[in-house]
């Protein structure tokens, strides 16, 4: 992904940082989904594409919101994990999905136990992922 030139202007920082639509997904995964590993990512039903996917793995750890471990049970995968920047992050996601659910009308409101804590427990929600990853 290609950097701006520094910017004193918080939102163009945060859209270069983590802003784009693939980054989103990738840390909604982490986040509300438990994806940890490449191919995880891979089968989203957003259908990224693997070199896109890589590129963007790779973005959000050099912007330090996601670490990089080798996975000891696959010495050929890796797993990839929020860090507190990200975790600092999970609730401008969920507003963000929030405004979705809002104004989409194809958006499923039935589609599990995420989409119910969001419109009924979002606190709840939040305080259950952060807690997961502080563990």
């Amino acid at each position: 992904m290609k950097k701006r030139s520094p910017t004193i202007c918080p939102i163009v920082f945060s859209l270069d940082t983590f802003g784009d639509t693939w980054s989103l997904v990738i840390l909604r995964d982490i986040l509300l989904f438990n994806k940890s590993h490449f191919r995880e990512f891979l089968v989203s039903k957003e259908k990224i594409a693997s070199n896109i996917l890589s590129a963007r793995l790779e973005t959000l750890i050099d912007n330090g919101l996601l670490t990089k471990e080798a996975d000891m049970n696959n010495k050929s995968a890796a797993i990839y994990k929020p860090t507190n920047k990200t975790l600092e992050l999970l609730p401008m996601i969920l507003e963000m999905m929030k405004w979705g659910v809002r104004y989409n009308p194809d958006t499923d409101r039935k589609s599990g136990p995420i989409m119910h804590l969001l419109l009924t427990d979002p606190e709840g929600l939040r305080t259950s992922v952060v807690s997961k990853f502080k563990a």
